[in-house]
């Protein structure tokens, strides 16, 4: 939210021309780093979970990497995740867990809204971890499996399977088992990726 000094300002500072401060303040703009106002100046920009994502999403695009090495890289996290939010679990986090779960239920034959019911509960073992980075980190690995889902839906038989694991990674987290949310959130991604990726060979989704 800081205001920038004008680019006479910067340019002097950095004993530098105008042009040079122009160019470097315009990728910073485009990192996302600094925003510009019209006729307000620049301004230190507050950082966008959102970018981690598009980038990528551009990596897949690309050809640089693929989605099986995001989702291991999304496995790898969120298992570490899901130990920390057992650990801090309030009865309030517990309740909109169960929650989310009944709408699983509820919506198991919609592929759409059972995969934003599914979404939305990871992300809350994100947010319940209590750090700052995860949630950073997560949602957009979390949102690409997301959009795929939406692009490929799962079979019935895989959403009431999935159903079932969410249900053995809350009880972990009631119980305050820690280690033992781990594995259960390890089994469901792994299961999740064996399945979505052998599926999606096959073409049954």
């Amino acid at each position: 939210g800081d205001k920038l000094p004008s680019e006479m300002e910067l340019s002097k500072q950095f004993q530098t021309s105008r042009n040079i401060v122009r160019e470097a303040i315009s990728m910073l703009k485009e990192r996302g780093l600094v925003e510009v106002r019209n006729g307000s100046g620049g301004y230190v920009a507050k950082p966008d979970p959102g970018m981690l994502g598009d980038v990528m999403k551009r990596l897949v695009t690309v050809g640089a990497t693929d989605a099986y090495e995001i989702y291991e890289i999304r496995i790898a996290l969120e298992v570490k995740a899901c130990g920390k939010a057992a650990a801090n679990a309030t009865e309030e986090d517990i309740g909109e867990l169960k929650r989310l779960i009944a709408q699983m239920e509820v919506n198991y034959r919609d592929n759409i809204q059972w995969s934003k019911y599914d979404y939305q509960f990871h992300e809350k073992l994100a947010e319940m971890t209590g750090s700052t980075l995860f949630p950073v980190f997560l949602r957009p690995l979390i949102r690409m499996v997301y959009d795929l889902s939406g692009q490929f839906p799962r079979t019935t038989k895989a959403r009431e399977s999935g159903i079932l694991q969410h249900k053995e990674i809350l009880n972990a987290i009631m119980a305050k088992d820690c280690r033992g949310a781990e594995k259960a959130m390890e089994k469901h991604l792994a299961i999740f990726l064996e399945d979505f990726f052998k599926e999606k060979e096959e073409g049954i989704i």
